[in-house]
C-alpha cells in the first residue's frame, strides 16, 4: 500500500493524517501549525512518515513503550485498529486505537516517576502517532472500536493493571523465593485494592503465565490466605515489604500500586529526599526570563488594585506581549526565547467588552505592521463556559479542568503556557479572610509552578486600598507582587491628557527587592492608539522645591537661607527644605568623589 493509499484508507475510517518526520517522530508544521491543517498529496509524498491526529479523529491511542507490556495486551479489546513496529525481524503491536467521544485525558505510567524515558504504557489523547514510514506497520487495518463511557472507564482500568503487571513480572524472581514474592503480592492486593477474590486471582494468574511459573495452584492460594489475615487484623504484607523484596525505593513501588488501588494506601510512600551530595549534582536550570526581569518561567505573580484602575487592561497587554515575543513597557523580550503560549482565564468581564479590548490590541499590531500570533493567545471567557460559570479553582473539579486545558496546550505547542487568572474573587468561592482556604489555593498554584507553568493571578484591593483583599497567606509563596493604583494629583503627567495612567509598585520581588528594578513608575496607555509607554514617577511638589533651590543656589548664588525666600512669588522655599536639599547634594557629591 502506497503512502497516499494509506492516507485515503485512514480517511475513509474518519481518521485524519498528518505528514511527519520519522527521525524525531514529530508532525511537520505548515505555517507554524500541524493541527487542523489542510494537507495536500504533495505534503505527504515529501514526508518521511505519516501520523494520525488524535483529537480531530476522535480517537485515543494505547501506546506500549515497554515491549514487556505487550504480553498483557490481550486483556484489551483487540478488534480495533492496531499499528506496530518491526524490530530484529519481529513485529510488535505497539499502538491500539479506539474511538471515544467523551471526556478523556492523557494518562502516563512511568517505571520511575523521576525519569521521563521510563514510560511503560500510556493513553494518548491530544497529540499524534506515527503509523507509517520507517519501521512502522499496520497490523490490523480495521476502524477503531467505538467505546461508550463504561467501556472507556474499563479500558483505563485495564491499562492501569497492565502497567502494574508489567513491573511485577519484570521483578518476578528468576528462581527461588517465588512463593514469598507471591505472598507479598497477595498482601498488597488485599491491602490496596477492593477487588473481589476472583479478580485478584485473575490478576496474579496473568503474571504467572507471563513469567512461565507453572506452580499456579499454590501461588493463587496466597490470595485468600492474605485476605483472611487482613480480615482478622493480622499482619499482612504491604509496600514496605514489597520495596525490600525488589530492592527499590518505597516511593517508586508505592506509585506502581497507586495505579490500581481504590482506597487510601495504609502505608503511603514517603516524600522524596536527596542527600546534599545528590542535590548539588542535580542539573536544575537557571531562571529562564521571557521579559527581563519582570516575567520568568515557573514563577507566581500576584497583581492587585482597586476596581477600575486597569488590571485587565494591563493583563491583556502583557499576555499579548508574551504570545508575540514583544517588549512590554520597559522590559525587553529575551532574544533567546520564543513566543510562549498564553491561557487567559477571565471570570468577570462580559464577553463583548473583553472582545473590544482584544481587538484594540490586535488593531494596534496591524497599524504597526506587526504580525499578531493568534494561535498562541487563548482566551477562556465566562460566557463560553458550561452553564456560563467556572468550576471554582479552590475545588478539585475546577483545578482538574484548568490543568486539562493547560495539558492540551502543552501537547499542541510543546511549551508550557503562561496562565493568567483574572481574577481570584470570580474564579473561586472561598472566604478570602480564611487563611486555610488560601493555603489550599496557593498550594495548587505552587503545584502548577513545580510542573513548569508560569502563573499570573489578579486580585482586588481592600476598601482602603493599602493591601490586597483577604489573608496575607497568599503573599508568602508568590515570587512577585505588583500593586496598581491611580497616580495622585501631584504624580500625574500633565501632557498625557488622553492616557490612562497607572502607578506600578512592587510590594514583593523575590529576586529583585531593593534594586533599581523595584523602583515604582507610571505606565500609561493612550485611549486612541492603545499604545503603552512608561515614565519616571515624580512628585510635582518635590520638583517645585528642587526648582526653587536651583534658582536661589545657582542663579542667585545664595548658599544660606534668607527670610525673603519663603514668600517669593515664583520660587518660595522654607528654611528646612533649603538646607535639606543642600545637605543631600553635598552627600551625593562626596559619594561621587569616593
Amino acid at each position: 500500500m502506497t503512502i497516499l493509499e494509506q492516507v485515503k484508507s485512514f480517511h475513509e475510517q474518519g481518521i485524519y493524517c498528518v505528514p511527519a518526520n520519522i527521525t524525531n517522530k514529530r508532525p511537520i508544521n505548515k505555517n507554524g501549525h500541524w493541527k487542523n491543517v489542510e494537507w495536500t498529496d504533495e505534503d505527504f509524498l515529501n514526508a518521511s512518515a505519516i501520523g494520525i491526529e488524535h483529537e480531530k479523529s476522535g480517537i485515543i491511542d494505547i501506546d506500549f513503550d515497554d515491549l514487556n507490556a505487550i504480553k498483557f495486551q490481550h486483556l484489551l479489546p483487540r478488534d480495533t485498529l492496531t499499528v506496530g513496529k518491526i524490530e530484529n525481524s519481529k513485529t510488535y503491536p505497539t499502538h491500539l486505537f479506539y474511538r471515544y467521544e467523551g471526556f478523556r485525558k492523557k494518562i502516563t505510567h512511568l517505571e520511575d516517576r523521576n525519569k521521563l524515558d521510563s514510560v511503560i504504557v500510556e493513553i494518548l489523547t491530544h497529540t499524534q502517532t506515527i503509523v507509517g514510514g520507517g519501521n512502522r506497520v499496520t497490523i490490523n487495518n480495521v476502524p477503531p472500536k467505538k467505546l461508550n463511557d463504561q467501556q472507556y472507564l474499563n479500558l483505563v482500568k485495564i491499562v492501569r493493571k497492565i502497567a502494574l503487571m508489567t513491573m511485577l513480572a519484570k521483578h518476578y524472581p528468576k528462581k527461588g523465593n517465588r512463593d514469598q514474592y507471591c505472598l507479598i503480592l497477595a498482601g498488597c492486593l488485599a491491602r490496596y485494592t477492593d477487588w473481589p477474590t476472583t479478580e485478584k486471582e485473575d490478576f496474579l494468574l496473568e503474571i504467572l503465565k507471563a513469567v512461565g511459573d507453572e506452580e499456579v495452584k499454590s501461588r493463587l492460594a496466597k490470595i485468600k490466605y492474605q485476605e483472611n489475615a487482613l480480615a482478622n487484623n493480622e499482619d499482612v504484607y504491604g509496600i514496605q515489604s514489597f520495596s525490600k523484596e525488589v530492592n527499590l525505593d518505597k516511593s517508586i513501588c508505592g506509585e506502581w500500586w497507586n495505579w490500581v488501588n481504590n482506597k487510601e494506601l495504609d502505608s503511603t510512600p514517603p516524600i522524596t529526599a536527596l542527600s546534599i551530595g545528590e542535590f548539588i549534582e542535580r542539573n536544575y536550570p537557571a531562571a529562564d526570563y521571557l521579559l527581563y526581569p519582570l516575567v520568568a518561567k515557573e514563577t507566581i505573580t500576584q497583581i492587585w488594585s482597586s476596581p477600575g484602575v486597569g488590571k485587565t487592561l494591563m493583563g491583556l497587554e502583557l499576555a499579548a506581549c508574551l504570545a508575540n515575543g514583544e517588549k512590554f513597557l520597559k522590559y525587553d523580550w529575551q532574544q533567546n526565547s520564543k513566543p510562549i503560549p498564553v491561557l487567559y482565564v477571565e471570570g468577570e468581564m462580559s464577553a463583548n467588552q473583553l472582545q473590544d479590548r482584544i481587538l484594540l490590541i490586535t488593531d494596534r499590531y496591524l497599524r504597526e505592521a506587526k504580525k499578531f500570533n493568534f494561535t498562541h493567545f487563548k482566551i477562556a471567557p465566562l460566557k463560553e463556559q458550561l452553564n456560563h460559570t467556572f468550576d471554582p479553582l479552590n475545588l478539585p473539579l475546577g483545578r482538574m479542568r484548568l490543568e486539562l486545558q493547560l495539558e492540551q496546550m502543552f501537547q499542541q505547542f510543546n511549551q508550557r503556557p503562561v496562565v493568567f487568572l483574572d481574577n481570584v474573587s470570580c474564579l473561586t468561592n472561598f472566604q478570602e479572610k480564611d487563611g486555610n482556604e488560601w493555603i489550599s489555593f496557593m498550594n495548587f498554584l505552587i503545584q502548577l509552578r513545580s510542573k513548569g507553568y508560569t502563573v499570573i493571578f489578579f486580585h482586588h484591593a481592600t476598601k482602603e486600598g493599602s493591601s490586597s483583599s483577604g489573608s496575607n497567606m497568599k503573599e508568602r509563596p508568590v515570587d512577585l507582587e505588583i500593586k496598581l493604583s491611580e497616580p495622585d494629583k501631584d504624580q500625574k503627567i500633565d501632557y498625557l491628557t488622553n492616557d490612562t495612567q497607572i502607578v506600578i509598585q512592587f510590594k514583593k520581588w523575590r529576586e529583585w527587592n531593593y534594586t533599581l528594578h523595584s523602583k515604582p513608575f507610571i505606565a500609561s496607555v493612550n485611549r486612541d492608539s492603545f499604545k503603552w509607554s512608561w515614565h519616571e514617577l515624580k512628585c510635582k511638589k518635590e520638583t517645585e522645591k528642587q526648582t526653587a533651590f536651583a534658582y536661589w543656589s545657582k542663579e542667585q548664588k545664595q548658599i544660606s537661607w534668607k527670610d525673603e525666600m519663603k514668600d517669593h512669588d515664583l520660587y518660595p522655599i522654607s528654611k528646612a527644605m533649603f538646607y535639606k536639599i543642600q545637605n543631600k547634594q553635598k552627600k551625593e557629591a562626596l559619594n561621587g568623589k569616593a
